[in-house]
């Protein structure tokens, strides 16, 4: 739950930095809410498969008995509850999705800079001298 709090807020900040640029910010709220969640099931996995995986039978999980696939289950959520740095590291992985699309907003030209390009200041120098 903090996660998807987590997720929108940051989605409408970017939204707001969009927005001072001129750009659509539905369009960049909408990009860091994906990038968030894409970089939070990475972590996910990471964690599960790297951190939980030598306490966990993880092969279980793909086994038709759905009581068996209940008990890893159960295993990974006390497994989860018991160390909180296993959140920690999941969370920060998905502050890393926002981060990478709040990179890209920083990247684009502001709403009143004119873009120049590299070619046009090269002339300009030549013209000094």
């Amino acid at each position: 739950m903090f996660e998807l709090i987590l997720s929108f807020y940051l989605a409408y900040k970017n939204s707001l930095k969009a927005k001072s640029k001129g750009l659509n910010g539905w369009f960049w709220a909408i990009m860091t809410f994906v990038s968030f969640m894409f970089t939070f099931s990475i972590g996910c996995v990471v964690v599960v498969f790297g951190m939980l995986g030598k306490n966990v039978d993880i092969e279980q999980l793909s086994s038709t008995d759905p009581d068996v696939r209940l008990a890893v289950t159960k295993q990974l959520v006390e497994l989860f509850n018991a160390n909180p740095l296993h959140v920690i590291t999941i969370d920060l992985f998905a502050i890393g999705g926002y981060l990478f699309v709040r990179y890209l907003l920083e990247k684009k030209p502001e709403k009143n800079d004119v873009e120049v390009h590299w070619m046009d200041k090269l002339g300009k120098n030549r013209e000094l001298d």
